[in-house]
């Protein structure tokens, strides 16, 4: 079996532009009748009395809480200063953060007094929320200086990056929800700068823009952002049919970059960023157009997307995270209460409503419907350790997760409960949509942790989306499980590619076999002729037991050396092999037991490696660096260096025996 994606086709196709044209002529008419401050109706998630109620629910007292004291903070402090010194940084010096820092936190501070404005009628918080509305007004760009290369007016007019759409969705329906309460002024400036800024050059002009047909989360967000602002401040027929027009043909681009197993090559994070957004303007349209435009109709391929971080969600909210996505992530809990009450999925997430400031970027789509949205009778009421489904295989994604559980006795009764264990490995290429260089990576997880990790991202700074970035740990092959050859790492782009030869699953789904073909990945190792990593990973039947077993076996096949030119070729007589390093990443501290073995120590359960140290030479390095969050985090990388023979026994004499290095290794999950 070969990830080839081909399956990668859109999901939804466009309507006639009659029916276009039909649906929003009703929209626009039913919308005159209405007579309201703005073009809009107003359903339910906009009606200020349905939201005050939804936030006075017992489920949302955490995130009441949470939003009312960074709600105080925001009615008494000025918003953050967008200089011009923090504006120039990116284009001067490549760093991103403190302009972003300040930006985000004024997107926070309007969020929370819009939402606690609405159980209020004291006229500091409708004046403090028309200031702020102001203030956004008056920003040079609402793009990031990250996305206006050197940051010239030239490149700032007529710009719509991700978080200009987000800013004009914000605005407008943060307007909506207060049109009878703000000032006439602050309506009509906002939608003067909606005009100027977003609906002028993407819906009148017509102008192009790169994420109009990407196959990643620009195109979502982007598209639905300003389609879903079109849908509540546009009032031109023609000008709103254009807008439902272009917004649809992004979103059928958005859905060409998933395959039929519905996996996101991004990761859970950019899942919840890229297919919410195209949920949340699916909705809208569908309420709006009277369910004559629903773009979330039953289909195969949606329906897997939707499930995807279910299947790739190990235990305890930890996940596969591939690419640059977090292990920890929160999911929104309105966007899956939707998607659970649309698809009929049962969601085994504990319910969890996102606290206010869990997220940095506080995104007001997400804020708004977590608040309307979120339904604790759409989740299973006893989460078990392990979902029904124990064996995942995303053909089209070239990812295998196994999952199971293990008896986990303990003295403390409170933690008497099966344990949760979990394997995955990747294939795929290396040119995906925040790509990192890692055909061939797997982790370990293990009680909520993974032991074995993956770095997932690293800071987002000019460098790291520059060429070269594959030098930097987070995105290099040097940051993930998988081996250095003749001191190669491996090679960015799509020719590096992993083919799946097998991908073999038992049928009581306890044993997953599955062999990657990885020599594409390295196309600078001159020497090598085939590399393969083989594992087979098999948990207790029935799962009674207390140990699972990961079991791999890493094949490297060497061409003859009248075939081949490496300096890397060093001899001991006259030959030897090339040179082989294994690597294997984790947060966890290593602890070598002894020549032959080393341990990783998670909360609940021990991960042990057994190798063979007459042929292997255990190495553990220190590797400081910096999350996503520009956070302090410490990784340890455990190398095995291949170690020639040294005694005169006669092994590795026979040049037939030089032609290949096998590296079998065997990975043991055991309780505390």
């Amino acid at each position: 079996m070969e990830n080839t994606n081909q399956s990668k086709v859109s999901s939804i196709s466009i309507p006639d532009s009659t029916v276009i044209q039909q649906a929003v002529h009703q929209m626009v008419q039913g919308r005159k009748r209405s007579q309201q401050v703005l073009l809009a109706s107003t359903p339910s998630i906009y009606s200020i009395e349905a939201i005050g109620k939804a936030l006075l629910q017992p489920e949302l007292t955490s995130f009441y809480t949470d939003l009312s004291s960074y709600g105080e903070r925001a009615l008494n402090e000025s918003l953050p200063s967008l200089s011009f010194g923090l504006y120039r940084k990116f284009g001067d010096t490549g760093e991103r953060k403190l302009y972003e820092d300040a930006y985000f936190e004024r997107r926070g501070r309007l969020a929370a007094i819009a939402l606690l404005a609405v159980d209020s009628n004291a006229p500091k918080w409708i004046e403090t929320l028309e200031d702020m509305l102001w203030d956004v007004c008056g920003e040079y760009t609402w793009c990031l200086p990250a996305h206006l290369g050197s940051g010239g007016v030239e490149q700032v007019t007529g710009n719509i990056d991700l978080f200009a759409a987000e800013t004009v969705h914000m605005l407008a329906e943060i307007v909506t929800i207060h049109a009878d309460r703000l000032d006439p002024r602050i309506i009509q400036r906002i939608r003067s700068e909606a005009e100027r800024r977003i609906f002028t050059p993407l819906y009148r002009e017509q102008r192009t823009y790169h994420w109009q047909d990407a196959e990643h989360n620009w195109s979502a967000v982007c598209s639905g952002c300003c389609g879903m602002a079109g849908l509540l401040l546009l009032e031109e027929e023609a000008i709103l049919t254009e807008s439902v027009g272009q917004t649809i043909r992004s979103m059928q681009a958005f859905l060409s970059g998933y395959g039929m197993d519905g996996g996101c090559a991004e990761g859970i994070g950019y899942w919840v960023y890229g297919f919410g957004y195209f949920v949340y303007y699916a909705d809208m349209l569908r309420e709006y157009s009277e369910g004559k435009l629903d773009l979330l109709l039953s289909d195969s391929k949606i329906a897997a997307i939707a499930a995807f971080p279910l299947r790739v969600h190990l235990s305890g909210g930890t996940f596969v995270n591939y690419s640059d996505s977090a292990e920890q992530q929160e999911v929104p809990s309105g966007l899956l209460s939707l998607l659970a009450s649309r698809f009929g999925i049962q969601v085994d997430l504990p319910f969890h409503i996102p606290l206010f400031t869990d997220d940095p970027c506080h995104r007001w789509a997400h804020l708004l419907r977590n608040v309307m949205w979120s339904s604790p009778a759409m989740y299973l009421q006893e989460v078990r350790a392990v979902p029904a489904e124990r064996v995942i295989i995303f053909e089209d994604l070239g990812w295998m997760i196994g999952k199971g559980e293990l008896d986990s006795p303990s003295s403390d009764l409170t933690r008497d409960e099966p344990l949760a264990i979990a394997f995955s490995v990747k294939a795929g290429h290396n040119d995906e949509p925040h790509n990192h260089n890692d055909l061939g990576q797997f982790m370990i997880h293990c009680g909520g942790e993974n032991i074995l990790c993956d770095p997932g991202a690293g800071l987002y700074t000019q460098a790291y989306f520059a060429p070269g970035r594959e030098q930097l740990f987070h995105i290099s092959s040097s940051g993930h499980s998988v081996p250095r050859i003749e001191g190669k790492e491996q090679s960015s782009g799509r020719e590096a590619q992993a083919q799946i030869l097998e991908a073999k699953v038992s049928d009581d789904d306890r044993i997953l076999d599955a062999c990657l073909e990885l020599t594409a990945a390295y196309p600078e190792a001159t020497s090598l002729a085939c590399y393969t990593r083989q594992l087979h990973w098999s948990v207790p039947a029935n799962d009674v037991g207390s140990v699972a077993e990961l079991r791999l076996k890493d094949r490297f096949q060497w061409k003859n050396r009248a075939a081949s030119s490496s300096s890397t070729l060093h001899s001991v007589g006259e030959l030897q092999r090339p040179s082989v390093t294994e690597r294997f990443v984790s947060r966890k501290v290593p602890e070598k037991v002894h020549e032959g073995q080393i341990q990783w120590h998670g909360e609940r359960a021990t991960v042990c490696m057994t190798y063979d140290a007459n042929q292997w030479q255990a190495d553990i390095e220190i590797i400081n660096t910096v999350d996503h969050g520009n956070v302090p985090v410490t990784f340890y990388r455990t190398s095995l260096e291949w170690r020639e023979q040294s005694d005169n026994s006669g092994a590795g004499s026979d040049e037939t025996d030089l032609l290949e290095t096998v590296c079998e290794l065997k990975f043991t999950i055991e309780p505390k």
